[in-house]
């Protein structure tokens, strides 16, 4: 079994174990994108560890890049043994990911390992919202939130580490930027486990209103067509809605952890003329700001609607009218 880098293999004798163990230790110097002692060395990612650290082209618009979405995947067939050993500790693989938290610190990996095989079998991608865990099964997402700034995003668990004492996860680059660990190298975060059905429930934080209200508050500025576009479900009483529309639902096109994202979108489609469409903010099960075109008034229509947002490079999801 091998993991990033190739840092594990079968101990093949007292002398290939410790010429082995000494690879790997100098392997995991590096791990999790960390700066060396002292900070950054003169240029751009001079500070790093060997030849680990952000890519040559750092302009990039980390905000476009979507969190990693949940959904029901198998196992690795090759990055969820029973156990394993690094740097002679052994870990165990836990069986299931169900309500799992940890707080910790963490660090970041870069362009040393990027297109890299990960303990999933997964090429590593550095512009992915991806991470690796110790012992999480391979695959599972998490919400992870920088203790520091409250930054949060959810990323996709793909492989195995970080070795280093203290450490819980090791984020991918644009995952770290995100989070505002970059600059710094690692930061405390807690880590939370994400499900698909969390995207189908409603936010928790205060009774469910009528969909006149759904909007978060601080977005109702923002997000209020202008008189001329089509109509929204958050400006037309619950009343007013037709006992089909709530029954056919919602299509789900977007989900961000950005709120300035879901609105970006939101204006987009309004400008294409798809409609109406509201922001479904983040609640205690999921932070993220969900974008949702609906309600719909017949299949046709939905239908209609759905082929329209495939054809702009769209992912459409339908959902009930509580989420």
């Amino acid at each position: 079994m091998r993991a990033r880098g190739g840092r594990w293999a079968k101990s093949r004798g007292p002398l290939a174990a410790l010429l082995l163990a000494l690879v790997v230790a100098l392997g995991l110097v590096g791990c999790g994108g960390h700066r060396a002692s002292g900070g950054p060395a003169g240029g751009k990612g001079g500070g790093y560890y060997q030849n680990d650290g952000p890519p040559d082209d750092e302009d990039i618009d980390i905000s476009r890049i979507p969190d990693a979405v949940p959904r029901h995947a198998p196992r690795s067939k090759y990055g969820n043994p029973d156990s394993y050993t690094a740097l002679g500790k052994r870990y165990y693989v836990l069986q299931s990911a169900a309500g799992f938290t940890q707080t910790g610190r963490a660090s970041w990996y870069g362009r040393q390992f990027h297109g890299e095989h990960t303990s999933s079998g997964e090429s590593y991608n550095m512009f992915s919202m991806t991470a690796a865990h110790k012992r999480l099964p391979l695959p599972t997402w998490v919400e992870v939130t920088n203790l520091d700034n409250g930054r949060h995003c959810i990323v996709k668990v793909n492989d195995r580490g970080p070795f280093h004492d203290g450490r819980i996860i090791d984020l991918s680059y644009v995952a770290a930027r995100r989070l505002g660990v970059v600059a710094h190298g690692s930061a405390r975060v807690r880590i939370r486990t994400v499900t698909p059905e969390d995207f189908q429930r409603p936010p928790q934080t205060t009774p469910a209103p009528p969909p006149a209200s759904r909007n978060d508050p601080p977005l109702r500025a923002a997000t209020n067509p202008a008189p001329s576009a089509p109509a929204n479900p958050t400006s037309t009483p619950q009343r007013s809605a037709p006992p089909t529309a709530r029954a056919l639902g919602y299509l789900q096109v977007g989900a961000f952890s950005v709120a300035q994202n879901a609105r970006d979108l939101r204006q987009q489609l309004i400008a294409a003329g798809l409609g109406p469409i509201r922001i479904v903010p983040p609640g205690a099960d999921l932070s993220l700001y969900r974008v949702q075109v609906g309600p719909f008034a017949d299949i046709q229509a939905r239908r209609a609607t759905a082929r329209r947002l495939v054809g702009r490079g769209l992912a459409v999801r339908q959902v009930d009218g509580a989420s």
